[in-house]
C-alpha cells in the first residue's frame, strides 16, 4: 500500500516543521543573547568594545539556523504540492487543510513598509510610530510563519495517522538543537570574562594603593580624611579622597582628589568656605594660605597622575583674584585659565543679596585637571 520511500517522506514532513520553528525562534534568541553577554562584559568586567569571538560565533549560528529554517520550511511546502503527496492523499482520501495566509502576509509586509516610510519623517512621533509598526510587522511575519509551519506539520501527521506510520519523537534532539548553540556562545565569552576579572583585580589593586598613598599624605595636615575603598565599590569608574583642613561648617576647607579605576589621579579640587564677616582681602589671603598647605602634601608624592602639573600647580590666577577683590559677597563668577598647561578653573559660588541667608555657604573652588 505504501513503500518505504513514501513512509520516510511522511516522517520527514512530520519533523521538518518542528525543526523549522525551533530554528526560526532561536535565530532571534542568538541575536538577543549577544546583548546581555556584551553588557556583562562591559558593565561588570569593564571591557570596552565587542568581543569578536563570541559575536561571530553567535552570528554563525544565526546563519546556520536561517539555512535550516529555509530548508525545513520549503521542503514540505513544495513536497506537499507534488504528485507523490497528492497520490497519497487520493489513496485514502486523507484530510488536508489549506488555509489562505495571503491576507496575513500582506498585512505584515504593509506594516513594515509603512513603518520604514514613517521612520524617514523629521517628526519624532512619526519616527516612533514607524519603529513600532516595523516591530509589529516583524512579529506578525514570524507568527504567520509559525502558523503555516504548524499547519504543514498537522497535515503530515494526519497522513501518518492515516497510513499508521509512527511519528518520530525528536523532543530531545530539538532541545539539544536549541540549547547546545547557546552554551557554545556563552562558553566563548567565559575566557573574556576571566581575562576581564583579572584585569579588573589589577586595576582595583592599583587604585587601592594610590588612594591609600593620597590618604596618608593628607592625614598629617588634615583634621579628617575620607577615602573610598575600591575593593568595596569595584564597578565604579573613579574613587575619591577628601581631606578636611578645617571642618567647621561655614568656613570649612577641604581638598577633593579623584582617582580613576586604573589608579591614576585625574583631577584635584580645592574648596574654601568664605566668611562674610571678614573682608574680601582676608578671605583671599586665607584661601591662598590654606590651598598652599593642602598642596604641600602632594609634593614629591610617588603616585600615578595624568599630568604632574596637577600636583604642583598652586597659583590662583591673578585675573580671578582681581575679579574677586573687585566684586562682592553676593555675585558668583567663574574663570577659566586657557593659557595654563592643565585644565584650570576657579569659581566663586554664592547667592544674590536678596536670597542670601544664614544657610548660604559661599565658597571658592579651585579645579586642576588634565586637558
Amino acid at each position: 500500500m505504501i513503500n518505504n520511500k513514501e513512509k520516510k517522506m511522511i516522517q520527514r514532513y512530520c519533523i521538518y516543521p518542528k525543526i523549522a520553528v525551533v530554528a526560526l525562534i532561536f535565530s532571534f534568541v542568538q541575536c538577543a543573547l549577544i546583548v546581555p553577554l556584551e553588557m556583562i562584559d562591559d558593565l561588570v568586567f569593564q571591557n570596552k568594545g565587542f568581543q569578536p569571538t563570541g559575536m561571530f560565533t553567535a552570528l554563525g549560528f544565526v546563519i546556520i539556523y536561517v539555512i535550516i529554517f529555509c530548508f525545513c520550511a520549503l521542503a514540505p511546502k513544495f513536497g506537499m504540492n507534488g504528485k507523490k503527496w497528492k497520490s497519497l492523499i487520493g489513496r485514502l482520501n486523507v484530510k488536508q487543510s489549506e488555509t489562505d495566509y495571503s491576507k496575513e502576509v500582506s498585512a505584515a509586509l504593509a506594516s513594515q513598509a509603512v513603518g520604514r516610510f514613517l521612520k524617514e519623517s523629521d517628526n519624532d512621533t512619526a519616527k516612533n510610530i514607524g519603529s513600532a509598526m516595523q516591530v509589529a510587522g516583524a512579529v506578525s511575519t514570524v507568527s504567520t510563519s509559525i502558523d503555516m509551519l504548524s499547519e504543514a506539520g498537522s497535515n503530515a501527521e494526519n497522513m501518518a495517522h492515516a497510513y499508521r506510520i509512527p511519528i518520530p519523537d525528536i523532543k530531545k534532539q530539538l532541545i539539544a538543537f536549541a540549547v547546545i548553540p547557546i552554551l557554545i556562545v556563552v562558553g566563548t565569552y567565559i575566557p573574556q570574562y576571566i581575562k576581564g576579572k583579572q584585569a579588573m583585580d589589577q586595576r582595583i589593586a592599583a587604585s587601592a594603593k594610590q588612594v591609600e598613598i593620597v590618604k596618608k599624605a593628607l592625614e598629617p595636615v588634615c583634621v579628617r580624611v575620607h577615602a573610598d575603598n575600591p575593593n568595596e565599590s569595584r564597578s565604579r569608574s573613579s574613587y575619591t579622597v577628601m581631606g578636611y583642613l578645617r571642618d567647621s561648617g561655614a568656613t570649612d576647607c577641604y581638598v577633593h582628589v579623584q582617582v580613576n579605576n586604573s589608579g591614576t589621579i585625574i583631577n584635584i579640587s580645592y574648596v574654601e568656605g568664605v566668611d562674610i564677616n571678614k573682608s574680601l582681602e582676608e578671605n583671599l589671603m586665607q584661601t591662598e594660605k590654606d590651598f598652599a598647605t593642602l598642596q604641600k602634601s602632594f609634593e614629591n608624592l610617588n603616585v600615578s597622575v595624568s599630568n604632574p602639573e596637577i600636583l604642583s600647580y598652586q597659583a590662583i590666577p591673578q585675573q580671578f583674584k582681581d575679579e574677586f577683590l573687585n566684586g562682592t559677597f553676593y555675585k558668583s563668577f567663574r574663570f577659566y585659565d586657557q593659557d595654563a598647561p592643565i585644565s584650570l578653573s576657579c569659581s566663586f559660588d554664592t547667592e544674590t543679596e536678596d536670597q542670601f541667608d544664614e544657610y548660604t555657604r559661599p565658597k571658592i573652588h579651585f579645579f586642576l585637571g588634565s586637558k
